[in-house]
């Protein structure tokens, strides 16, 4: 594994270890894979239900992140608080997606994608994408939390 320098964010490094911590939470149900670049932490996680939402991020030291969600990318995003990182991962985790596909109502084809994560407790939307310009309809893709409730 290569090593990435430490950070001059101690945020950025506290959040490593946060999310460090709260991974073995989701060993049963998924598998995560974690690695360090030249300027980033990286985390990947693939739950084992075929029906929740899989998940890659890579932090920088600046405190920005890459972000991949059921296949869509948003690079460069940043939080208010680093904090809000781990509260997106668990929210992700506990089914709280929805991927919005909006699609040309005369032509069908397909116009863009946004995706909304509700963060839990704290009552904020995370989304990214955007609707585009009259004309669409939407398609929403809703994801299944990670662990089923009996």
């Amino acid at each position: 594994m290569n090593t990435m320098p430490e950070s001059r964010y101690p945020a950025v490094e506290a959040t490593i270890e946060q999310i460090r911590y709260w991974v073995p939470t989701i060993a049963d149900v998924a598998r995560t894979v974690e690695a360090r670049d030249e300027g980033s932490w990286l985390l990947s996680i693939e739950p084992h239900l075929a029906t929740a939402c899989p998940v890659a991020i890579a932090l920088r030291q600046d405190g920005r992140f890459d972000i991949s969600l059921a296949g869509e990318t948003y690079e460069d995003r940043v939080f208010q608080s680093l904090d809000q990182l781990v509260v997106l991962l668990e929210s992700i985790v506990d089914g709280q997606v929805i991927q919005r596909r909006w699609i040309s109502a005369v032509t069908g084809v397909p116009q863009g994608v946004e995706t909304l994560v509700q963060l839990g407790a704290i009552g904020l939307l995370w989304r990214n994408g955007a609707e585009p310009d009259g004309g669409v309809q939407r398609h929403d893709r809703h994801f299944l939390p990670y662990r089923r409730q009996p």
